[in-house]
């Protein structure tokens, strides 16, 4: 009888709302239903029974899984035509005979706009060495509009474009302005982040996207497991509010999901910079680090828990210019406490890896403040100085196409100011150049004999090969090229010309005597000018014309001419 009388109250509660919407009577059935079917049960009452219809009509949370096309397709839409593919026109010059022409390239990479004025961002890299830049946008198809270099930093691997005011125009006329990217704050980026990776793969002329996630980091670099293949480099890595928060730079082929980026940081911190210079370093501290311990802390009599060990300051460096000296510790730079393997913690990057005191210190910018805190002996000592352009060590690399290289060619051989560059060049076959690759062999310049010609006199003499280092001319002590060519004209008027040098192949001695007849390499050099198509250098020109000059004034005056003898007859 209570059933009934529950089922009864029921339906007259269904012919009241015929009144109210369709939605509603919809909504009240599936109510009915539910008291109907516990309306049997006898445990449940009805107050009971209209607490669970209450319950079954309340919205259900259900569970959605995003895919990773959903999540970056905003993302994707947001980027179009900002990310654009980079054509280069690379005239490389050749370092051990860099007469010769150059070697002619072409490169693809990829880049991307930062404003609306035109800038883009690539690698260092993809333009090296180019005598000509031109880009594409996507929705301007095979359209090629022209760009140049406004300032590189090969050291951080970054370059900074500007598309020319033709190209301007086109792409403001075409697509109402220069779209472009904002750049976001690498320090934020955390482990098992998401990120898109945008690029020109292979030189592929259509848009390419990877994704993955932020792996960790590897010393001033970030790591990700999205893919990268060569002419991605010098795209944008986004995250998902689709900043840039890396720019893309290398991967590794031996291993899979693996790809590096440049944190954009480092980007924003020299950006000002490459607006103002064409070719920016890294700033140079030039000191040799090592571990120290807890042992040896007690014994310099520093306070526990010690820093970083001073084994070396490389002479002429910005920290041997403000006193600091081998043996002292290093215990805090710009208030970073430094530990005792010479790595850091840096509060503002948002992770627990530490980082050593020079990849910090490749985050400045030239004109920054350090302040050092270093103990010697137990003593406390404070440094401050600033970073400048003008720092480097006597040997280091030089930038083709931004910077200069001199060279002397005379006497069969090639003749250059030994660089960083000549290294991977020469190691190889003279083992014993690559000590120069160590920075406490880098303080004071260095002469390299590049090339040897064939059949020349010194070849002839089979007493020196390729990659030998000068060490004396004609007597007198040379390091640089300006140090080379005097002692040269100094020893035009000789019998020999005399070389001391360094055999870096065998390595068998470090004063090594050659000695060469000046009339053998004058009577040669033409010869050798012309089969070598190689210009005749002003030195060079000195030197012949100074030898023939001598060798007439010693004919002269071992044959002088005969008095004429001849009488005039009077008319």
């Amino acid at each position: 009888m209570k059933n009934k009388t529950l089922l009864a109250g029921c339906l007259a509660i269904v012919a009241t709302t015929l009144v109210g919407g369709s939605i509603y009577k919809m909504l009240e059935r599936q109510k009915l239903r539910a008291i109907a079917k516990h309306a049997d049960e006898p445990t449940v009452d009805a107050d009971q029974a209209m607490a669970i219809a209450d319950a079954a009509m309340q919205p259900q949370l259900v569970e959605r899984v995003i895919s990773s096309s959903q999540l970056w397709r905003p993302v994707q839409d947001r980027a179009q035509d900002t990310v654009i593919q980079i054509f280069a026109h690379i005239a490389a010059t050749n370092l051990l005979q860099p007469y010769a022409a150059p070697n002619i390239a072409a490169a693809s990479g990829s880049g991307f706009f930062i404003d609306d004025q035109g800038y883009i961002i690539t690698n260092a890299h993809v333009v090296d060495q180019a005598k000509g830049i031109w880009i594409q946008i996507p929705s301007l198809g095979k359209r090629i509009l022209d760009a140049e270099v406004v300032g590189v930093s090969p050291d951080r691997d970054l370059a900074l474009l500007r598309i020319s005011p033709e190209g301007l125009d086109v792409i403001r006329q075409e697509l109402g302005g220069i779209p472009f990217l904002p750049l976001g704050d690498s320090d934020l980026v955390q482990r098992a982040d998401d990120v898109l990776a945008l690029g020109y793969p292979l030189g592929q002329q259509s848009l390419k996207s990877t994704t993955g996630v932020i792996s960790g980091r590897e010393q001033n670099l970030i790591q990700m497991s999205a893919p990268i293949n060569p002419g991605s480099s010098g795209g944008p890595l986004l995250n998902t509010r689709g900043e840039v928060v890396g720019i893309n730079s290398s991967g590794v082929t031996e291993a899979q999901n693996v790809g590096y980026i440049i944190p954009v940081n480092d980007l924003k911190t020299i950006l000002s910079d490459l607006h103002k210079v064409k070719l920016l370093r890294k700033p140079f501290l030039g000191v040799l680090f090592n571990n120290a311990t807890d042992a040896l802390t007690e014994y310099l009599g520093n306070p526990y828990p010690g820093g970083c060990y001073v084994v070396e300051v490389v002479k002429g460096s910005p920290l041997e210019k403000i006193g600091v000296r081998g043996g002292d510790m290093i215990y805090e730079i710009n208030g970073h406490r430094v530990d005792i393997f010479g790595e850091i913690q840096l509060p503002q990057i948002n992770t627990d890896d530490k980082f050593s005191i020079i990849d910090y210190v490749s985050r400045l910018a030239i004109g920054d403040k350090i302040e050092l805190l270093i103990y010697r002996h137990g003593e406390r000592k404070d440094f401050k100085f600033a970073f400048n352009f003008t720092d480097q060590p006597a040997i280091h690399e030089r930038y083709l196409g931004y910077e200069d290289i001199d060279y002397e060619v005379f006497g069969g051989m090639v003749v250059m100011p030994l660089i960083l560059n000549h290294i991977p060049l020469l190691g190889p076959r003279v083992p014993g150049i690559v000590k120069y690759a160590e920075t406490k062999y880098q303080t004071e310049p260095v002469l390299v004999i590049t090339h040897i010609f064939p059949n020349s006199q010194l070849y002839r003499s089979r007493s020196i090969p390729t990659g030998a280092t000068i060490n004396e001319v004609n007597g007198k002590k040379v390091g640089t090229l300006e140090d080379f060519r005097e002692a040269m004209k100094q020893g035009v008027h000789s019998k020999f010309l005399t070389l001391r040098v360094s055999d870096n192949v065998t390595r068998k001695s470090e004063n090594i005597l050659v000695v060469l007849p000046w009339d053998k390499l004058i009577e040669e050099e033409p010869k050798l000018a012309r089969d070598f198509r190689y210009p005749t250098t002003k030195v060079a020109q000195f030197l012949l014309q100074s030898h023939n000059l001598n060798k007439s004034l010693n004919k002269a005056i071992l044959q002088p001419d005969k008095p004429d003898l001849t009488v005039a007859t009077a008319a």
